[in-house]
Formats: C-alpha cells, structure tokens, sequence
C-alpha cells in the first residue's frame, strides 16, 4: 500500500463516472456490542456537506469526517465475481462508537478525581 488513497483500475470502471462514499456504519455484535465499520459504496452521499470532499485520479470520493486520519492510506478495491461483485474498503479501521480510548480514559480519571 502507499501513502495516498487508491482506487483500483476495477473500481473507476466499476464506478462508471459516480462519484464513491466512504463512510463509517454501525455494526452490532451478538454480545451487545458495537463499532463503525468503514464502507465504501458507489454514488453521492444524502448530504455531501457533511462529508470531505478529495478527488483520487478520476473519482470524486466523499469521506466520512470520522475516517479522516485513515484517508491517506485507503485503498478500494472490487472483489466478486459477475453481478455479486462489491467494493471492499482495505486499509481504514473501524472506529470505537465511544471514541478513542484516551479519551474516556480521560473522562474517567478526571471524574474519579471529582468524587474525592
């Protein structure tokens, strides 16, 4: 992988001119939990403000705001065969629906400190 976003030869054909979404999407787990999987899909997102808007070779792609730092090393590729082929986003991670680990950590220090 390198350092910028890729999109595969597949992908821009596959595309035909849309635009591509990536975006983080909830995912439940069978014990309760829950994290942000990053997808990509083909066509423009509901409200394109809301996204990052870059441009990789010929392809428009809107970026989900939360996978920003991951932007830079994505690549999309498409997997399948015939009409079950699909985009598989490789590269970005999922996302903790919490947020960072630090950052509750945080929260909870300085709240163990307020009860004292």
């Amino acid at each position: 992988m390198t350092n910028g976003p890729e999109i595969s030869d597949a992908v821009v054909e596959h595309l035909g001119g849309r635009p591509l979404v990536l975006r983080a999407t909830p995912r439940h787990g069978c014990c309760g939990g829950r994290a942000l999987v990053p997808v990509a899909e083909p066509g423009p997102p509901s409200d394109p403000a809301a996204y990052l808007r870059t441009e990789v070779g010929p392809v428009t792609c809107f970026v989900d705001p939360r996978l920003d730092d991951e932007r830079h090393a994505w690549r999309v590729e498409l997997v399948g065969f015939g009409r079950w082929r699909r985009l598989q986003l490789e590269g970005a991670h999922g996302i903790d629906p919490e947020g960072p680990a630090e950052d509750r950590e945080a929260d909870d220090v300085s709240e163990e400190h307020h009860d004292a």
